[in-house]
């Protein structure tokens, strides 16, 4: 039986052509070695690449070589549910770590607490850390509240009775309109704050990360010691940059409204 008859573009050929051999590398491909794997010019491979990175399909290190982009993830979640969350995630993760120097954390609600899914520690010598598959409370951490930014106060209550608000620090939010107020507050910027809530060297901003139906399905938070990560600098520089990565990680989850 003969196959299905079809119109051949030329570009599109080009551009699969493209994707698949930096599929079938191991690493990240330059544009030279791209032009002569496919033999089209430098200069059309690279006006493909432009078009393939501005959809996400592929990624430019700063070397200039190319990989897959994240793209491939996403679509990879939708054909396959299986599909970790954090593998999408983690490349933001990397990014904010290196705009930030700062330690960088994935969290998700399990249970009324907070259950760190991946974290990218800070490069520099006094940082703070956190051990994967640890938990936390709800009440004094970023992650936390970020993670509640769409949970009825009602809900918040019944979380609240059923783990305590312990008292970590003498900044602790240890009274449940106290952290009403706060939530209030957290809904109103799009982010939250840990300001030495949880221990008092620490400063955290978190933001949530929502699915197609607009359900917050994880966190990322920015962590770094009090001396140095200041409110002034996370409101000014840190937290627009972590809004920009958790609604462009949104928007590939499907939120479309953000």
């Amino acid at each position: 039986m003969m196959g299905k008859q079809f119109l051949e573009v030329q570009s599109l050929q080009r551009a699969l052509d493209i994707l698949e051999s930096i599929a079938c590398s191991t690493k990240p491909v330059p544009l030279k070695t791209l032009a002569d794997i496919t033999g089209l010019p430098k200069s059309t491979v690279y006006r493909l690449l432009g078009n393939l990175e501005n959809r996400e399909y592929v990624r430019c290190n700063q070397d200039g070589s190319y990989q897959l982009g994240l793209k491939f993830l996403v679509l990879s979640q939708r054909a396959d549910q299986s599909f970790e969350l954090k593998q999408l995630v983690r490349p933001f993760l990397l990014q904010l770590s290196e705009l930030t120097r700062e330690t960088v954390h994935l969290g998700m609600l399990q249970q009324g607490k907070v259950v760190y899914g991946d974290t990218v520690d800070s490069p520099q010598s006094v940082r703070l850390v956190a051990q994967l598959g640890s938990n936390n409370p709800i009440h004094c951490t970023s992650l936390g509240k970020a993670l509640l930014m769409n949970t009825p106060d009602e809900q918040i209550l019944l979380m609240l009775d059923a783990a305590g608000m312990e008292r970590r620090t003498e900044f602790t939010l240890t009274t449940q309109e106290e952290f009403l107020a706060d939530m209030a507050r957290v809904r109103k910027r799009g982010y939250s704050f840990d300001d030495r809530e949880s221990a008092v060297e620490c400063r955290c901003v978190g933001a949530p990360i929502y699915d197609h139906d607009g359900n917050v399905v994880a966190a990322i938070s920015i962590s770094g010691p009090a001396s140095r990560f200041s409110l002034e600098l996370i409101e000014c520089e840190v937290a627009p940059k972590l809004l920009v990565a958790t609604q462009k990680i949104s928007r590939f989850l499907g939120m479309m409204s953000i």
